[in-house]
């Protein structure tokens, strides 16, 4: 016998009117959003127990850094950051074009010493150096007697042709001039003294003097006992 066809029951439509849509009491909402349960935030990350204090630290850094230069931030405060550091690099290399000694307006002044060629453009051709020279020795001022012995080496190089001495040049300068020559090595050894001495204002004391002196003094006589020949 043939299958017997299924029987389909039809349904009658629901006429029933549709439900209201019931709000919260606006003061129950608001307790409701108070609650801690209702407090959905993304956890934090964990911190892994090889994070040392100080990687935390940097990152944290780095994230306050990022914050100034976007969003919000960025348009009250982030923005005036930038200005001042592009201010600052244009005055400090304005600065370094100009050749200017700054510290006077940093507040800081040199040492005052009891004999004159404190500033650093002294005419060198006009100093004479055996008495001055002499007068710092005695009055125990060894920085300044260190001073005068290393610019009087740049005389002898300068009366030797070895280098053109301008009172606006550095040190560096003479040192770029002096490459490849015999003395090269020397002069950049006393260089290194004087600078370490004077611009670190160090105090030079009666026993380390000679023996700096000693080697300034010694260039010289090398200077004067052969033909020294600048380079092309």
């Amino acid at each position: 016998m043939a299958p017997a066809a299924p029987r389909y029951v039809r349904l009658r439509a629901d006429t029933a009117p549709a439900g209201t849509l019931r709000q919260p009491a606006a003061g129950r909402l608001a307790n409701l959003r108070r609650q801690s349960e209702f407090q959905y935030v993304e956890p934090e990350p964990e911190q892994s127990s090889s994070d040392s204090v100080w990687s935390r630290f940097w990152q944290e850094l780095w994230r306050r850094i990022a914050g100034l230069f976007s969003g919000k931030t960025y348009e009250t405060r982030g923005r005036y950051v930038v200005y001042a550091l592009f201010a600052a690099a244009f005055g400090y290399v304005l600065l370094r074009l100009l050749r200017l000694d700054i510290t006077g307006l940093l507040g800081r002044r040199g040492r005052t010493l009891p004999l004159p060629y404190e500033a650093l453009t002294e005419d060198i051709r006009g100093i004479d150096f055996v008495t001055e020279l002499d007068r710092a020795e005695q009055a125990g001022n060894y920085r300044l007697a260190l001073r005068l012995g290393y610019l009087h080496t740049l005389r002898h190089l300068t009366d030797r042709a070895l280098i053109q001495w301008q009172p606006e040049k550095t040190n560096q300068d003479y040192l770029r001039e002096l490459a490849g020559t015999p003395q090269a090595a020397g002069f950049r050894t006393l260089t290194r003294q004087f600078e370490y001495v004077w611009y670190g204002e160090l105090p030079l004391a009666a026993d380390q003097y000679p023996e700096l002196r000693e080697q300034q003094q010694t260039f010289i006589r090398q200077l004067a006992g052969k033909r020294l020949v600048a380079s092309g």
